[in-house]
């Protein structure tokens, strides 16, 4: 899906999807006949999640710290639950 669509699925605006694309949070592949960015379905889930994570407190450095752990393996639960406390 479009940059748009990704946003308006999720209920952020675009620019907030290209700031999250720019830092690394989502990834996009190019369409090779108009240039546009798309996502993928894996990209709608961590939209989601940093929206929802967002809404509950968590600053973006923390979320990156939070996704970082995730890609490397690791169980982030333990430092979501002390971010939490």
């Amino acid at each position: 899906m479009k940059t748009s669509e990704l946003a308006q699925t999720v209920g952020v605006t675009p620019e907030t999807v290209r700031f999250y694309t720019r830092k690394g949070l989502l990834i996009a592949t190019r369409q090779p006949e108009n240039g546009y960015k798309i996502y993928d379905t894996a990209a709608l889930e961590r939209l989601k999640f940093i929206s929802h994570a967002k809404a509950i407190g968590f600053s973006l450095k923390e979320i990156e710290h939070i996704i970082q752990l995730s890609q490397q393996g690791s169980s982030p639960c333990p430092t979501v639950r002390q971010m939490l406390e």
